[in-house]
């Protein structure tokens, strides 16, 4: 099935480098929290809603699915985890 990963708009955006890191995604592994600025985001699989309480953050409502995540010259990419790897 793949990690759960939330993503959301960055409403700091206008102060990240350039003005261009748009995104926040927060990925989640063995009950740990990772989260990193995209400045675009291509999600590759079925999405749904979802609001939950993050550490420090407090309560968030973000998009979220469940696949493979990797980081691609600041473009964020979430696909199938068909691969296995």
């Amino acid at each position: 099935m793949g990690e759960l990963i939330r993503y959301r708009y960055n409403t700091m955006a206008d102060q990240s480098p350039n003005g261009e890191w748009h995104w926040r995604v927060i990925s989640e592994r063995n009950g740990e929290h990772e989260e990193v600025l995209a400045k675009m985001l291509i999600v590759r699989v079925p999405s749904f809603s979802k609001d939950d309480l993050m550490p420090v953050a407090g309560r968030k409502f973000h998009m979220a699915c469940h696949g493979r995540f990797y980081l691609e010259d600041g473009i964020a990419i979430i696909d199938d985890d068909a691969s296995g790897d």
